[in-house]
């Protein structure tokens, strides 16, 4: 089986991390492609024996990624050609429109789906949780055509980090959000429930790492509250998890959640919100805590309650470890791909 991945996003954030991790393992019998962005995240941080393609995939219109895809296509026999984002999608189905490839799309977001030609020009959608399948089939997507699989965690990366408290005591709680900077991940509530924790927990620090549109304005409301950081955008996220006493979450929409995830692989306890699919990523009041999206006082409670009580943390955390192993293996989310792979070429 010939594969082609695609992806349009230049930055490297959750999706892009997840085909990382696709791409971080031999799949016997089939020969992959990896169609990014030229000087993208994704351009320098795939694997070095990675055979990559530079298009932007920037939709019906890019004529010159769908010239250079349908190239590939002819000259290589793709049979299957992998969409990891909105912008890939509808520039795969430019590329395909009247040849034989099969094409599969990752849809890792909770939003609302309009469905259409391009929805149904797919042949099967990849989703991370139960709330993006139901938002497929509210676009018309028949559930034949849906597949649900959960991200996978970075196992050999996060359980060979080493702990990265920034400078921090023991004594300190460590609060660590990691987030792009993006109006659904409703940083503003965060900040709010803020201004009531650090009143209630003087030893408590909120770390907030990711970049994103949004970043000089959330700067610009964490004026005046105390023990606030921006990191920036980094690369050694799984350090500052390990590091962290709990991890922090307050989207508005999300399809999964995968820094929450990767938290509780790591025996750290969640403090979120019940947006899309965290409700599946984190058992509320075994994982972690769970408030409804943009309610900045029972955020606060949440994130008091547990800052307070290491106890509460330490049982959470250790649930979350088991549970994560049941739920992010790296083991199912490779076969389940495969088998997807496999059932839509005959292969």
């Amino acid at each position: 089986m010939n594969l082609l991945h695609l992806s349009s996003e230049k930055g490297l954030r959750g999706g892009e991390n997840q085909l990382l991790l696709l791409a971080g393992r031999t799949k016997p019998g089939i020969s992959e492609w990896y169609g990014v962005p030229q000087g993208s995240g994704l351009s320098s941080a795939l694997p070095a024996n990675a055979t990559t393609l530079p298009v932007n995939c920037r939709g019906l219109l890019d004529l010159g990624s769908i010239a250079t895809i349908r190239t590939l296509a002819r000259s290589e026999k793709i049979d299957l050609i992998h969409a990891h984002s909105n912008r890939a999608h509808k520039t795969a189905v430019a590329a395909k429109l009247g040849r034989r490839q099969r094409l599969v799309v990752s849809r890792r977001n909770a939003f609302s789906c309009r469905g259409g030609m391009v929805y149904q020009a797919a042949d099967h959608f990849i989703t991370v949780s139960e709330a993006g399948r139901r938002a497929l089939r509210a676009g018309g997507i028949a559930a034949d055509r849906i597949s649900i699989i959960h991200d996978a965690v970075d196992e050999p990366v996060l359980d060979a980090a080493q702990p990265e408290r920034l400078g921090l005591g023991e004594d300190a709680t460590l609060i660590l959000c990691v987030a792009a900077f993006t109006a659904e991940k409703d940083h503003n509530t965060l900040l709010d429930a803020w201004q009531l924790v650090q009143k209630a927990c003087p030893k408590a620090h909120l770390v907030l790492a990711g970049d994103g549109p949004d970043l000089a304005r959330i700067r610009a409301q964490a004026d005046g509250l105390s023990r606030v950081s921006f990191l920036g955008w980094r690369n050694d996220v799984a350090s500052l998890i390990k590091g962290a006493d709990l991890v922090a979450l307050a989207s508005r929409e999300e399809g999964l959640g995968s820094s929450l995830c990767a938290a509780q692989w790591a025996g750290k306890p969640v403090v979120a919100t019940a947006a899309g699919g965290i409700v599946e990523a984190v058992s509320d009041r075994e994982t972690g805590l769970l408030s409804p999206p943009g309610d900045a006082e029972q955020l606060a409670q949440n994130l008091i309650a547990l800052s307070e009580d290491s106890a509460l943390r330490r049982g959470y955390g250790e649930a979350a470890a088991v549970r994560a192993r049941s739920m992010f293996s790296l083991d199912t989310f490779h076969a389940r791909h495969l088998e997807i792979y496999r059932r839509l070429t005959g292969a």
